[in-house]
């Protein structure tokens, strides 16, 4: 177990996990990992910095974890990674005085940065820049290659996280299974964003779940704002089935401007379809028939004040042993 008592940070630092097992990350918050994207104008593909990379293992548990700003992802799963859990977590995609000061070095030295100075003569203001820098472009990778190998063991949960400002993969998959339950994903920041900037230069995306080559995802009772694109079950530029996902929505909310849509995907009507047309894939695990732990939910319009009762992410709790693991504590969040 890699943990701090007291919430301590890990900055500047990429985690790679290869042929481990049983290993937990807990009570810790990650940041600083994201620079300027200056070559890639904002593609962030110059730079393969994750906070974790994992691969050939199983049993890794992330609990009560701070994400601040990647400039690639958080998570990226490669082949042969099993019984994956990220939970009680906070995503923070927020702008900060790290993202800040670097903006700040861009605006007194433009023209040394082409891009920046682009978006600037574009009308785009110093202060949304820094908006657009601090939304993060990607989120967890379950299956890294298109027709990769070994991603059919893939196992990911996640559970009790509060996510803000996510533009993509929450998660996106392939081949593997991912269970998805109490989670609110705000993305109003994105969304206000994209309605003020509104510019051909900058691609500004906003979207979760995406599901590929038959993986699978599983989201209950869980929360979504302004996300622009709730779904997407193929993401290919072939329309082979076999690049196709499946995806089942129980019990969730989405909020869009002031309105709330709540049901599920199998729902008549429903919100929960994806934005392509491919035919959909009838729902299965590819890894089990039936989850294989169990687990308790709450009513969504309980999860904020739960959220409030047992705080996600890093912090100091006097008299907690963070050493001690009690399954059927951490379902309850305490």
């Amino acid at each position: 177990m890699i943990f701090s008592k007291e919430g301590y940070s890990i900055k500047h630092v990429k985690f790679e996990i290869d042929g481990s097992k049983d290993l937990v990350f807990r009570n810790l918050r990650f940041s600083e990992l994201w620079e300027w994207d200056e070559i890639g104008q904002g593609g962030y593909k110059v730079n393969d910095w994750d906070y974790f990379v994992v691969e050939k293992s199983e049993g890794i548990w992330f609990d009560h974890l701070t994400f601040e700003q990647a400039y690639d992802g958080i998570i990226d799963v490669k082949e042969g990674a099993a019984n994956l859990t990220l939970s009680f977590s906070k995503l923070d995609f927020n702008p900060n005085q790290f993202i800040a000061l670097q903006i700040e070095a861009l605006e007194a030295n433009q023209e040394d940065y082409p891009y920046y100075q682009r978006l600037r003569n574009n009308g785009i203001s110093k202060e949304d820049i820094i908006k657009l820098a601090s939304y993060q472009k990607k989120g967890f990778n379950l299956g890294n290659t298109t027709d990769g190998e070994g991603f059919e063991s893939i196992t990911f949960t996640f559970h009790h996280l509060e996510i803000f400002n996510l533009q993509d993969r929450m998660p996106r998959i392939r081949k593997g299974d991912a269970h998805l339950y109490q989670i609110i994903l705000d993305n109003t920041g994105i969304y206000q964003l994209n309605l003020k900037i509104n510019s051909n230069i900058v691609n500004i995306v906003n979207q979760g779940i995406v599901t590929t080559e038959d993986g699978a995802v599983l989201m209950e009772n869980s929360v979504f704002k302004e996300v622009g694109i709730l779904i997407k079950s193929h993401q290919d530029s072939s329309s082979d089935s076999k690049y196709t996902g499946k995806y089942k929505v129980i019990n969730s909310s989405y909020y869009r401007n002031t309105r709330e849509y709540f049901g599920s995907s199998d729902s008549t009507p429903s919100v929960w379809y994806p934005r392509n047309n491919h035919p959909k894939i009838p729902f299965a695990f590819r890894n089990y028939q039936e989850l294989p732990y169990d687990y308790q939910m709450i009513d969504i319009a309980f999860l904020p004040d739960f959220f409030n009762k047992y705080p996600v992410g890093h912090q100091k709790i006097e008299d907690f042993n963070w050493l001690k693991i009690d399954t059927k504590l951490h379902l309850r969040g305490e």
